[in-house]
């Protein structure tokens, strides 16, 4: 039986298909799911604000990364890679897209104001980019997401400790009168091709 988080995880990765194909609205519900079974996955939250930012749909967008930023309890970042997601999420990406939702709500003053909370929170190069969006108070810009082809995958340690199983078993011959019959093929079709027809006639 599979764990919440293993569940969890294979939601997320629906997820996460979803919105690598545009269905931002499947998105959301696979997000949503994995949230209900595993309330503290600060990663399905702040996916799930991106695709409610894409389809444009700002107030939801940031309660979801309300909801990531709470579940990443004050840390600067999570590293999900020891759960299978090649990915780290950083509490500069949550308050930038967290901003941008509130500069596309019309809230450019407290939207900013996130802003330069990420600019403060800045951990990798690829942040440098908040500084930009700062200077232009968020015009032009889009959220930070999960790179496409990121997806959840099994632990290897998990992977090389499961055993193959056979399920189908070996294939053994249960009887034969004869020796000769102690083949594997149509009966019919061998007997014919040695000469014999059905009637134990050789042709």
């Amino acid at each position: 039986m599979q764990g919440i988080g293993d569940s969890s995880k294979i939601l997320t990765n629906i997820g996460l298909i979803h919105a690598t194909l545009g269905e931002h609205e499947a998105a959301v519900e696979q997000f949503n799911a994995a949230t209900q079974l595993d309330q503290y996955l600060a990663v399905a939250y702040f996916q799930c604000g991106v695709s409610n930012f894409l389809l444009g749909r700002y107030e939801l967008a940031l309660k979801d990364f309300e909801e990531a930023l709470l579940y990443l309890r004050g840390n600067q970042a999570i590293n999900y890679e020891q759960l299978g997601l090649k990915f780290k999420l950083y509490s500069a990406e949550v308050l930038f897209n967290k901003g941008l939702c509130l500069i596309y709500m019309g809230n450019l003053q407290a939207g900013v104001a996130d802003l330069e909370a990420a600019s403060r929170e800045q951990a990798t190069a690829e942040h440098a980019v908040i500084d930009d969006a700062l200077r232009d108070q968020g015009d032009g810009y889009t959220v930070f997401s999960i790179p496409i082809g990121v997806l959840y995958r099994p632990n290897e340690r998990k992977m090389r400790n499961a055993q193959a199983r056979d399920y189908m078993g070996k294939a053994r011959l249960v009887a034969a009168s004869d020796a000769d019959d102690a083949f594997t093929g149509f009966t019919g079709v061998t007997r014919l091709k040695m000469g014999i027809t059905p009637t134990n006639t050789f042709v």
